[in-house]
């Protein structure tokens, strides 16, 4: 197993991986052949490279992922190799399993994903676990007061419940308008909600039941000032939206690589800015419990765990390098404008997500006045297999790399049809 010192001095002196590192295939990543960026035929192709029947349309990121075909043979190749030559693991060399060992190679490449240290990056399950190591670890005084806002995923607000029952804290839920109208709304609506006793702002990046995109740096801004800690539910945004915690100032980020990095289910992190870290305890104590150099490590070390996910991750990972985290990101920002661009000219269609786009990217959700949530969801699969996601008054529908403007038009008819029966 890695020691700890030699990590840290890797971790340290290495820089932070970009985009420009994986221009070109990296040695023992077998990452496939991909177009060139000019091709006519760019998507196309690299829906080629996703094993999704043709047949049907996956439109539910917001919930998992489509893994490309090479993070589920990279996943896949693992666990053959753990069912057929386990007996040659001699305790030397690399990881077969994880959860003891520091994860060097996924956490530098995650750090720089998101613009942090990899010391400040710790591997999680996903992001309800994340979340709950930052809130079962603090120490809050008798009274303490956690903002969070009546739009949160229950995965996000119960372990601040938790927290608070324990500690005899109170939670304290901001309502917000949905749709999210502008930022300087939300700003206002957040910021008026803090009082003396508030300790801790916990806040979705991106809302999970609207897309809406939250002003999280000047929200994070005005808590820091009043020495409020922030955390931050990033669920929906990695792979999807740019994410810069330096930048943005929050002291805590949790996410996860199953949603729209395309990674295998059951991976995620928690990001603690060094800062604030030592103030967490460690939830679940293994060999490096108190490991105050790399708090990350600290958090990511808890028993034994699948090594054939991480690939899978690391996979994941790789793949969106190399595609370009940019060119992604537009790519899932044009098809979500182009899907809620239709919606806004059909009758009796109900918006969800804000009207800003710039608020909003591959999530939009909307509803048809006189169907319920779970007809709409119903009559798109039966109408033309298409699989969005029943929601609060409507339906929530994703779009990725490997969708098309095609399958959105398929889409857009049959939300007309039904509008105007």
């Amino acid at each position: 197993m890695t020691h700890r010192r030699s990590f840290l001095k890797s971790a340290l002196s290495a820089p932070l991986v970009s985009s420009a590192a994986f221009a070109q295939k990296q040695p023992g990543t077998a990452l496939p052949p991909l177009p060139h960026p000019e091709d006519p035929a760019y998507w196309s192709k690299v829906r080629n490279q996703f094993l999704l029947a043709r047949d049907k349309v996956f439109f539910n990121n917001g919930t998992i992922g489509a893994m490309p075909r090479i993070v589920m043979e990279k996943t896949v190749e693992h666990l053959r190799k753990m069912a057929t030559d386990i007996a040659e693991w001699d305790y030397q060399g690399e990881e077969w399993i994880s959860g003891y060992s520091d994860m060097a190679s996924i956490r530098g490449k995650a750090a720089g994903l998101i613009h942090c240290e990899p010391i400040e990056i710790a591997l999680t399950e996903n992001v309800t676990c994340a979340n709950s190591y930052v809130a079962s670890g603090l120490n809050l005084e008798p009274g303490s007061e956690i903002l969070i806002t009546d739009q949160e995923h229950t995965g996000g607000e119960s372990p601040w419940f938790n927290a608070a029952k324990r500690h005899g804290g109170t939670v304290t839920k901001v309502k917000i308008n949905r749709p999210v109208r502008d930022r300087d709304e939300v700003l206002y609506q957040l910021t008026s909600a803090m009082s003396g006793r508030t300790r801790v702002l916990f806040i979705s990046h991106m809302i999970t039941g609207s897309g809406a995109i939250l002003p999280v740096k000047e929200i994070c801004a005005e808590a820091r000032r009043r020495g409020i800690l922030t955390v931050l539910d990033g669920a929906q945004t990695i792979g999807q939206i740019p994410v810069d915690v330096r930048d943005i100032g929050c002291d805590a980020y949790v996410g996860c690589f199953h949603k729209w990095l395309l990674a295998p289910a059951g991976c995620g992190f928690l990001y603690l800015r060094k800062e604030r870290a030592d103030q967490v305890w460690s939830s679940l104590a293994s060999h490096q419990w108190d490991n105050h150099q790399d708090n990350g490590y600290r958090f990511t070390q808890r028993g034994t765990g699948s090594m054939s996910l991480m690939v899978g991750v690391e996979a994941a990972l790789d793949f969106h390098f190399s595609l370009g985290p940019e060119r992604v990101q537009k790519r899932i920002q044009y098809l979500g404008d182009y899907l809620r661009a239709g919606l806004r000219k059909i009758p009796k269609v109900k918006m969800f997500s804000p009207d800003d786009n710039s608020m909003c990217a591959g999530i939009t959700v909307y509803g048809i006045e006189g169907v319920t949530g779970q007809q709409l969801q119903d009559e798109m699969w039966k109408r033309g297999r298409l699989r969005p996601r029943a929601n609060s008054g409507g339906v929530r529908q994703c779009t990725h790399i490997f969708n098309s403007p095609e399958e959105i038009d398929r889409s857009l008819a049959i939300v007309r049809a039904l509008s105007q029966a």
